[in-house]
């Protein structure tokens, strides 16, 4: 047939330009449908699949009625409804076939061929049914080649298309370019195949008369409704796609934090329940109750006496009145108590109980039980150690010192007689050393006392310069032995009278005093007492006692007070002594509610301070202010 006896149509390059960008929105919109599909799961993963062929079938079938109704011939065109419903029908099947490809957990080259091409001959076929839908005075004439190269081209689209959607489908950049450009560069594509396929058509007029029974002639109005309704329905699938992935995300967050939660939960050492503070019932407890009491958690919660009935009888009014407690007053309580296990063992529980708000229910109990059975044992077996110890050295100091005062006293009665010389000298050896071994028992029996907590203070009114001057008095022939200057500064504004234990704060006095002697070659030892502001009834007296000896290295100047401790080793081994002294004198001033702390300078001073708090006689204070002890000198 002739070249003339064919009709020439032209295109309207603005329906092409529409029907391109259509084709990139259908794009867009399989993108993000591929990524539901493959995150919903079973009913929800259906309903994707189905909406979401419909959504892209959709969006491929209206470009291409646009790209058709964009090309006019010199005859009136009209067309057989129940055939483009036909060819709409194939173009979702075509999407669908996508969308179940790239929703796949893999897609290997196998699946992407296989999809690719039911894909792209599904696309070729709703291509050529619309065309067969076209009802006009002319008949259509496809050229092979062209034909084939239209199908080729939807089946190559189709794959790139498939690879792209399978890639992209988990991509969440909120302003990535990837997205933006695969679905451009689809969207483009995609109308290559339909105008090869246009390419391929050559209409020749006829005489015959069209079959018209179900055709229709599609308006501006018709098409201007396409359009809009195609628009509408892939811009809903995008935003409701993007809704859903926003949902999806923090579903998952929510389930992972649950999933965390639970976890944790389940995997925490300690007891952990829920009740309702009105109630009683408990509703939540983790697997760790039944594995350390040994009751299924269905007892608990099918019981809200549970806990009291299974608290050891002498610790259930002490674990109910916490509980009880806690709910009517809020805030916390802590107890330790016993429970009896299901096999009978008795276990020590730390209970932790605090009030908080329900999720939109009555206040809740929150419970947190930690054994602490092996702790309690441990404490009591050292607790019995220690009043063992405690009570052994308390015994033996006590049998030690009474033979010890015999040898005392028969030592002083010996020296009272006729003795030579060289016989004096022994007696008085014996009768220093006797008298340093009894202030080491006593130290021992004090400490032990201490220790078993049975030292008690013993307040009562004394003068407090007569008892202090006493002290010092013996203190300062040890003072001239070594050529040292002992002084003592009591303030004016102390009183005659105090009451408080009289010998305890003369014994710190001496430990204190004496240490400052031992451990000071040269220069002098100072014993200063000070009042200082009242605390409620009870004023505080405030004790420093310098010196100019060794000092103490400042890392060392806690550990001298511990038991049995000394600044250095090598102090033992030069002045001696037991290490007891400042321990028994810092416990001492702790009972009589003050402190003891020192300030040194190695090598150079050191200057040791305690409180301690006293009682008022109503005795007017006395004028007098100072007590002075020069040991070098011989005055006071």
């Amino acid at each position: 047939m002739s070249h003339a006896a064919t009709l020439t149509g032209s295109y309207d390059y603005r329906l092409v330009v529409l029907s391109v960008l259509i084709a990139i929105l259908a794009s867009w919109a399989a993108l993000d449908l591929g990524a539901r599909v493959t995150a919903a799961r079973k009913r929800a993963r259906v309903t994707w699949l189905t909406g979401g062929a419909a959504a892209m079938g959709l969006g491929i079938w209206s470009m291409h009625y646009v790209g058709m109704l964009a090309w006019s011939l010199p005859v009136p065109v009209l067309y057989d409804w129940p055939t483009v419903l036909v060819s709409l029908l194939v173009a979702m099947f075509a999407s669908g076939i996508a969308l179940y490809v790239v929703s796949r957990t893999e897609m290997r080259f196998r699946q992407t061929a296989v999809g690719g091409i039911a894909m792209g001959l599904g696309i070729a076929a709703m291509h050529y049914i619309g065309m067969d839908a076209m009802r006009m005075p002319a008949m259509c004439r496809y050229s092979p080649e062209l034909v084939t190269l239209s199908v080729v081209l939807a089946i190559a689209i189709s794959i790139v298309a498939l690879q792209l959607t399978f890639r992209l489908r988990d991509d969440t950049a909120p302003a990535g370019w990837r997205k933006p450009a695969s679905a451009i560069l689809m969207g483009s594509a995609i109308p290559v195949m339909h105008y090869t396929g246009m390419a391929a058509v050559t209409y020749i007029p006829t005489s015959s008369v069209p079959d018209l029974t179900h055709a229709v002639q599609i308006s501006e109005l018709g098409l201007a409704a396409i359009v809009t309704v195609t628009f509408m329905i892939l811009s809903l699938s995008i935003l409701t796609s993007l809704a859903d992935r926003r949902f999806s995300a923090q579903a998952l967050e929510l389930s992972l934090s649950a999933q965390r939660y639970r976890q944790l939960v389940e995997s925490a050492q300690v007891i952990l329940w829920q009740r309702d503070a009105a109630s009683g019932q408990f509703e939540f407890v983790n697997k760790e109750a039944e594995e350390l009491l040994g009751y299924p958690a269905e007892q608990w919660l099918a019981n809200p006496s549970f806990l009291f009935e299974h608290v050891h009888p002498d610790d259930r009014e002490l674990t109910e009145s916490a509980c009880r407690g806690v709910a009517e007053n809020g805030g916390s309580q802590r107890c330790e108590h016993r429970m009896i296990c299901a096999d009978g063992r008795v276990v020590w529980l730390r209970t932790s109980i605090r009030l908080v708000a329900g999720d939109g229910k009555d206040a809740e109990l929150i419970g947190v039980m930690t054994d602490i059975t092996e702790r309690k044992r441990a404490y009591d077996a050292a607790e019995a150690a220690s009043r063992a110890k405690s009570e052994f050295l308390a015994s033996m100091s006590h049998e030690i010192r009474t033979p010890m005062n015999g040898v005392i006293g028969m030592t002083e009665l010996v020296l009272d007689t006729d003795l030579t010389v060289e016989q004096r000298d022994y007696l008085n050896t014996v009768r220093t050393s006797a008298d340093l071994l009894l202030t080491i028992i006593n130290d021992v029996l004090d400490f032990a006392r201490i220790e078993a907590g049975k030292l008690d203070l013993d307040p009562a009114p004394f003068e407090l310069r007569e008892s202090i001057s006493q002290v010092m008095k013996l203190l300062d022939v040890r003072a001239r032995q070594k050529g040292l200057h002992l002084l003592c500064d009591i303030g004016s504004d102390i009183p005659r009278r105090i009451v408080a234990d009289g010998p305890r704060i003369g014994q710190i006095i001496v430990n204190l005093v004496g240490n400052a002697i031992k451990f000071t070659d040269r220069g002098e030892v100072k014993l200063e007492v000070g009042l200082e502001a009242p605390h409620g009834d009870e004023w505080q007296l405030h004790f420093i006692v310098s010196d100019t000896g060794i000092g103490v290295a400042p890392e060392k100047q806690k550990l001298i007070f511990e038991a049995f401790s000394q600044a250095d080793n090598s102090t033992t081994r030069r002045f001696g002594g037991t290490g007891l002294g400042l321990t028994i004198s810092s416990r001492l001033v702790e009972a009589m509610g003050g402190k003891m702390w020192v300030e040194s300078e190695l090598g150079k001073w050191s200057r040791f301070h305690f409180t301690a708090r006293i009682g008022l006689c109503p005795e007017p204070a006395p004028t007098n202010d100072k007590v002075r002890l020069a040991g070098a000198s011989g005055s006071r």
